[in-house]
């Protein structure tokens, strides 16, 4: 029965509709893709506790699914920061999945291959490239990213558009508020997927609000406002996805904002928002 599969045997199992794509939150940036033709494509997955040892912080919930299990087509990670580009997840994946394709800007390009990823797996692209992965075109689009950490600076941060079963699906990454994400309107996305956290180099829910505002997205969800089992405890920090949605709404967006739930489905089409988030 479809209640008693885990998340990995749910996607594996999941028939897409032509001109559907369903997706699945991981929690923070993390997302997977699959459509009609089968292709999956996961996102900035942090499936492992990695940042535990480095940063002393813990993971708020279970990874939804575990790195053994992932298969996928492609794997984006949008910089190289662990939360993004996991290193306690993207080798397992790699070994499991070698036909796989690894799409990363350049500076997460050097962090995979010095963890075993075979260099032929690895594509490195930046701002205005792209890479198809069967149906799918993936094409790189600015994000800033000012952390203001030492040693964690990343230039070449990128946020996403994703186009597949005529849709274009924007995922912003890790980014702050900047005038040329509003430029992306003209590529007409139909689902904007927006940071709101707020702080380590990334909008709060007000700037995502507006920014969802400007692009006229039919489907507006915010992302990047739960991973972790503790807080910064800062003013700035805006973890709350009903703040992003409230302030869209009262910005006249027309769109349908969606708040993701840990490892549900959301049914995506050309038209419209056709479906809610499905545990």
């Amino acid at each position: 029965m479809q209640g008693e599969m885990n998340l990995a045997q749910r996607i594996s199992a999941k028939r897409v509709a032509q001109g559907h794509v369903s997706c699945w939150w991981l929690g923070g940036s993390g997302f997977v893709f699959k459509n009609s033709d089968g292709t999956v494509i996961y996102l900035d997955p942090y499936l492992s506790n990695a940042v535990k040892g480095i940063f002393g912080v813990e993971r708020a919930f279970s990874a939804p699914v575990a790195p053994e299990d992932v298969r996928a087509d492609a794997v984006i990670s949008t910089h190289w920061h662990e939360d993004h580009l996991d290193p306690g997840s993207i080798p397992i994946i790699a070994r499991n999945n070698p036909n796989a394709k690894f799409i990363m800007p350049p500076s997460a390009t050097s962090h995979a291959l010095s963890w075993g990823v075979c260099r032929s797996q690895v594509i490195g692209i930046q701002h205005g490239q792209t890479a198809q992965i069967r149906n799918a075109m993936i094409e790189a689009v600015p994000a800033r990213h000012e952390a203001g950490i030492p040693g964690w600076d990343v230039p070449d941060a990128m946020g996403v558009l994703l186009q597949t079963e005529l849709l274009t699906l924007y995922h912003s990454g890790d980014t702050e508020y900047d005038v040329r994400l509003r430029r992306l309107k003209a590529r007409k996305p139909n689902v904007a997927m927006i940071c709101i956290n707020g702080i380590s180099g990334n909008m709060d829910a007000y700037e995502a609000a507006l920014l969802a505002w400007h692009l006229g997205a039919q489907v507006a969800i915010p992302i990047h406002h739960y991973l972790w089992a503790t807080t910064s405890g800062t003013d700035e920090e805006t973890l709350d996805p009903d703040l992003f949605a409230s302030t869209y709404s009262c910005l006249g967006g027309a769109g349908k904002p969606v708040i993701p739930q840990i490892g549900a489905e959301i049914d995506l089409s050309g038209n419209e928002y056709s479906g809610s988030p499905m545990g």
